[in-house]
């Protein structure tokens, strides 16, 4: 009855301005329909904020931002007009109506986001909507030069290539198609539409293996890398609905801010919320916040609700309800080896790996559209409980886990690093050595790495090679005064003896005080 009330009063305050002569404010065609009473709430106070200030462009522009976060674009839409009517010279309004209106008004949307890169011609965005604009009318070349603009800008947003890629394809350059649609994919790797357009590239090119391959990939759901759209973020912010604060939340958890992503998911915590992501989010920022308690709590109620609860166990599929519980065990058992409780971590991590084998594991192809991303989180599940038993010393146990981990994703870079330092810790330094040379390989910069395997090849003579990675050491860090030491040793064995001085008296310019480098340049100028 509240809000039945509360919606009566704001559609007559309206009704009253409209006939009293005053401001006419936009109103959503389904405001009649809304239940949710803070989303009612905000409408009211950013229509009221216009009616006590009409003049004003910024709350004509924050109640397009309450509209548009809403999905109330043709409203949204009305209020950036006003405000850009009001703030002629302001980016903002100009950027949001040539973003809004780039597929339902493509000449608008030229002509505004033109405007507004004359005001701030460094923002990427701007350039990508305006090539989609572009590109929708048919301006190839044009939409290909905002592009190039938004690449340099962003080199790390994958849409550039993607839609360039597209371009390429559609004026029949194949190769060039091929190697944008390449970056692309290397920058988001689960992207779709790239892989639709690899396979049909593959195809024109009589590749059939990789038009296959590309054609699998492409009917896997699509997963955007987010675009960095600070703008963007002003009208999410806006936003009061529960689908908003999960993904505040979340988008504050990309980039480790976990107290601003417990504050966003504590307003959608109740004993009535059975979203189990929107659990399982907050129980995992409040670990990394170190309230284990809280953590625990909020994890373990998650476990309650895909165990018991009929309507969350009805709405999902056998395997993902394990994989969920497995997600939960996981961080539960991170709690544990958090404050001490190292049994506890072991038993519930196997209860995560357990869930895997006997049901995610054993799931349909055909159901499994996120198989990659399983099979990454339980090879981190394994690593974790690596990590564990590394902790207690149990290091047999904890080669083990970190085997089992590579057999899912052999590829992957820290854990070779990190099996090699168990083997380190052990000195099996041979079966060390090819894991660190995998982990370089495949890009681990870690001085430690690094220096190590330079340690190894010293110890067996391969002092070329050795020498090869300490100067990888030093050129990470400069001052590293073990490295010069290493590279001395190596000289020295090669018979290079300037060459073994030189890296003594380095490192007396680093250590001044260093004896065995004083006594090593003693040796070795009586040698010379």
């Amino acid at each position: 009855m509240k809000t039945l009330s509360l919606l009566l009063l704001l559609l007559l305050i309206n009704g009253l301005a409209s006939a009293k002569g005053e401001v006419d404010i936009p109103q959503p065609a389904d405001l009649g329909l809304v239940e949710e009473k803070r989303l009612l709430k905000a409408v009211e106070t950013a229509q009221k904020a216009v009616r006590n200030s009409p003049d004003d462009a910024e709350v004509w522009g924050q109640l397009g931002h309450v509209y548009l976060s809403h999905r109330w674009e043709v409203p949204a839409i009305a209020c950036y007009r006003r405000a850009n009517t009001l703030a002629p010279d302001e980016f903002r309004w100009l950027y949001f109506l040539g973003r809004l209106t780039t597929r339902r008004d493509p000449v608008a949307a030229v002509k505004y986001l033109n405007r507004a890169l004359t005001l701030n011609d460094a923002y990427a965005p701007a350039h990508l909507y305006l090539a989609s604009a572009l590109r929708v009318s048919g301006k190839f070349d044009k939409a290909r030069q905002h592009l190039e603009n938004a690449k340099g800008l962003q080199p790390d947003n994958p849409f550039s290539e993607l839609w360039l890629g597209e371009i390429a394809f559609a004026q029949r350059q194949v190769e060039l198609a091929r190697t944008h649609l390449e970056n692309a994919l290397r920058l988001n790797p689960d992207q779709s539409e790239a892989h639709a357009l690899m396979a049909q590239i593959a195809t024109v090119l009589g590749d059939k293996e990789t038009a296959k391959k590309h054609a699998q990939a492409a009917r896997k759901p699509t997963r955007h890398n987010a675009l960095s759209d600070p703008f963007w973020w002003d009208v999410l912010r806006a936003g009061v609905t529960a689908p908003l604060y999960a993904e505040r939340g979340r988008r504050y958890m990309a980039k480790g801010n976990y107290v601003d992503a417990v504050a966003e998911f504590e307003v959608l915590i109740s004993r009535t919320q059975k979203d189990i992501d929107v659990w399982l989010d907050y129980g995992v920022s409040l670990l990394h916040l170190e309230r284990y308690n809280q953590a625990r709590a909020a994890l373990e109620h998650a476990q309650m609700l895909l165990g018991s609860d009929a309507d969350v166990r009805k709405e999902k599929k056998p395997y993902e309800i394990a994989y969920l519980q497995a997600q939960t065990y996981n961080y539960i058992a991170q709690v544990y080896y958090e404050t001490g409780q190292t049994d506890a971590a072991i038993l519930t991590t196997q209860k995560a790996i357990q869930l895997f084998h006997n049901t995610v594991g054993k799931a349909q192809p055909v159901d499994k559209t996120r198989d990659s991303e399983y099979t990454a989180f339980f090879a981190n599940v394994h690593a974790n409980l690596a990590v564990v038993y590394e902790g207690i010393g149990q290091l047999d146990q904890a080669i083990a886990q970190y085997q089992k981990a590579l057999e899912l994703v052999p590829t992957k870079s820290a854990l070779h690093r990190d099996i090699a330092g168990v083997y380190w810790k052990m000195r099996r330094y041979t079966e060390a050595e090819p894991h660190y040379k995998t982990a370089i390989t495949n890009g681990a910069t870690e001085v430690q790495a690094v220096y190590r395997l330079g340690l190894i090849l010293l110890r067996k003579g391969d002092y070329e090679a050795a020498i090869a990675q300490f100067e990888k050491v030093i050129e990470i860090d400069e001052a590293h005064i073990r490295a010069y030491e290493a590279v001395g040793i190596a000289y020295e064995g090669l018979g290079d003896v300037s060459a073994a001085i030189g890296a003594f008296e380095q490192v007396l310019q680093l250590e001044p005080d260093s004896k065995n480098a004083s006594e090593m340049l003693k040796k070795l100028r009586e040698r010379k």
